[in-house]
Order: structure tokens, then C-alpha cells, then sequence
């Protein structure tokens, strides 16, 4: 190797860092999708409501979520971005849904 020249796949402590925090914040962001679509779920049983919308929302978002992973299980950035997107739009139908036929 040069020695004249830097090396680059060295990783600081603020590298570790931010790998950590991006690590715990991805965890929480992952939680609050699984809980989300159960608290729906929840709420529509109490009110006796568009039980069949949050359960097909609830369908969706699990399906999204499996499939992202399968993405993070494959090492497949495709597939990780695929099924979030399936999640989020799924729940932002059933809310746009509960919002508009309530």
C-alpha cells in the first residue's frame, strides 16, 4: 500500500456513532410501523368502524414489511425500498380512507 496515500476504509469514532444512531433510529421507525396498523385496528374495533378497512390496511402493512425483510435478509436495497414504500402507502390510504367515510 502508499504510503503517501489516506486510508479510506479506516472508521473513526464519529463514524461508529452515526452508524449506532441511524441504527437505534431505524429500530423505533420500524416499531412504530408494526404498532400503527394494530392501533388501527384497535380504534376500529372500539368504534365499531371501517373494521374491514384497517384490517386490509393491516394486510398491506404487514405485507410491506415482510418484504422489506426479505431485503434486508437478501441484502437487496431493492427489495428494502419496495416493501416500505407498499407500507407507507397502504397506511396512508386506510388514513386518507378513515378520513373521507367517516
Amino acid at each position: 500500500m502508499n504510503p503517501e496515500l489516506p486510508d479510506l476504509n479506516s472508521r473513526t469514532a464519529a463514524d461508529e456513532m452515526a452508524s449506532r444512531t441511524a441504527s437505534q433510529i431505524r429500530g423505533i421507525l420500524l416499531g412504530i410501523a408494526v404498532i400503527a396498523p394494530w392501533l388501527l385496528v384497535v380504534a376500529s374495533i372500539l368504534s365499531g368502524k371501517m373494521l374491514w378497512l384497517t384490517l386490509l390496511d393491516l394486510i398491506g402493512t404487514h405485507v410491506g414489511l415482510w418484504v422489506m425483510l426479505r431485503g434486508y435478509r437478501e441484502d437487496s436495497r431493492v427489495l428494502r425500498n419496495r416493501g416500505a414504500w407498499v407500507h407507507a402507502v397502504t397506511l396512508l390510504l386506510c388514513l386518507a380512507g378513515l378520513a373521507t367515510w367517516q
